[in-house]
């Protein structure tokens, strides 16, 4: 018996001196340089920016990317830093407010705005990652006023990976949710 216990002890330290990988967190990048003025000015309309529905697939911290057309790779060790329905929100957020007139625009739910002139609620049907190879995002966005419809638009758009890694691949999904917030700044009033 005490060569027994012996054994698993042996067995247990061993086991413990394996290393796990850390793990990495990743925002959607760095937000691109606004103008180079002081501050943005806090008047004017104001702006919200959400909620922003992402797919059941994809609405967790761990990163996804579809390996084929039934099997995704879910990492253990690479993760976003924050919801990615909360990271688009506040990107767009900060896009609109750098490219339009509003610069009271802010992110869904931490909302500091008690009723904004307009809300922007997205729905986002795809944001696939296939492979180390490219990112596809499809969306459909609304702009509101009052509680009524004033516009409304479907974006799609894929971005290739500049290389095989998770870095390059939070840096593709930034890009397009870039472009869909230069998308949405198009057809503000």
């Amino acid at each position: 018996m005490r060569r027994l216990l012996s054994t698993f002890a042996l067995i247990g330290l061993l086991a413990g001196c394996g290393t796990t990988p850390p793990v990495l967190n990743y925002t959607l990048g760095p937000l691109s340089a606004g103008p180079a003025s002081s501050l943005p000015t806090l008047t004017g309309a104001s702006l919200v920016v959400g909620p922003v529905g992402v797919p059941a697939a994809i609405d967790r911290l761990h990163m996804v990317r579809l390996l084929d057309d039934s099997r995704a790779d879910v990492s253990d060790s690479h993760r976003w830093a924050a919801p990615l329905k909360t990271e688009i929100a506040r990107r767009v957020a900060v896009e609109l407010a750098r490219r339009t007139p509003y610069s009271r625009a802010v992110a869904w739910p931490q909302v500091s705005i008690a009723e904004p002139d307009l809300s922007l609620p997205i729905d986002v049907q795809r944001f696939d990652a296939d492979g180390f190879e490219r990112v596809t995002l499809e969306a459909v966005w609304t702009l509101r006023k009052a509680g009524k419809d004033v516009t409304s638009r479907r974006f799609a758009a894929t971005e290739q990976l500049a290389a095989p890694t998770w870095e390059a691949l939070a840096t593709a999904h930034g890009r397009l949710v870039d472009a869909l917030a230069r998308d949405i700044a198009g057809a503000l009033p």
